[in-house]
């Protein structure tokens, strides 16, 4: 099985790329071969509805590319989702997002979650983004974020783990979600360590994109074309 992950930021190393499929390795089955690709043409990081927009036509090239080489599935590494309905209308493979993949996993937790974003500007953007991906109304109850707007979590990880620990641990004493959902694929490999520190589940949307795409896969379900 071959499932392509695309990155919509624009030139991520290949080594930064390697990086990330190697610890995603670790929840497929040993047939699941994953590869990364990234923006080469479209100069933007997904940082608002308007990169989302302008980096939507080059995602949807990447994805067509991706089923004429033999791929079973598409990953969209952002919580934004950006472009995901319009490679759905073009390909026959599963198209999976991490927000629509994170969210649609929480209610097998939780009764109610909370979303931590990486920039608190973009809270009211998700406020009306997330209801859109199916869950039902009052699932997402709180979503806060930390500040790391402009910064590689990547490169900091110590930093974002430590606001990830205040945050999380906020919002569940303010709120009383029972679950929580990191709002960025750039805290892979950070939800564990969260949960073990904060004692309820934490759902990593890049691990879920990528396990939902193979259970699809799997399961043997196409997706229609207009």
């Amino acid at each position: 099985m071959k499932i392509r992950i695309i990155n919509p930021d624009y030139g991520v190393g290949e080594k930064n790329m390697a990086q990330r499929c190697q610890i995603l390795q670790r929840y497929v089955g040993p047939d699941v071969e994953l590869s990364m690709v990234c923006l080469t043409r479209t100069k933007v990081e997904i940082d608002s509805a308007a990169d989302v927009v302008l980096a939507g036509p080059e995602i949807l090239d990447l994805a067509q590319e991706a089923e004429q080489d033999g791929c079973d599935a598409v990953v969209l590494y952002c919580f934004s989702d950006p472009a995901a309905e319009a490679c759905r209308e073009r390909l026959r493979i599963p198209v999976v997002g991490g927000a629509q993949a994170s969210v649609l996993l929480a209610p097998l937790v939780a009764r109610q979650a909370g979303v931590i974003l990486s920039d608190p500007s973009r809270i009211g953007e998700k406020e009306l983004f997330l209801p859109t991906l199916g869950i039902a109304p009052g699932r997402i109850k709180a979503i806060g974020a930390i500040h790391f707007a402009g910064r590689s979590i990547w490169d900091n990880r110590e930093e974002a783990f430590a606001q990830l620990v205040e945050e999380g641990g906020q919002l569940i004493r303010e709120t009383g979600v029972q679950c929580l959902i990191l709002g960025c694929l750039s805290f892979l490999g950070l939800a564990r360590p969260l949960s073990e520190k904060l004692g309820v589940p934490v759902i990593d949307p890049a691990i879920a994109a990528v396990c939902t795409a193979e259970s699809l896969v799997r399961q043997g379900i196409l997706f229609p074309c207009t």
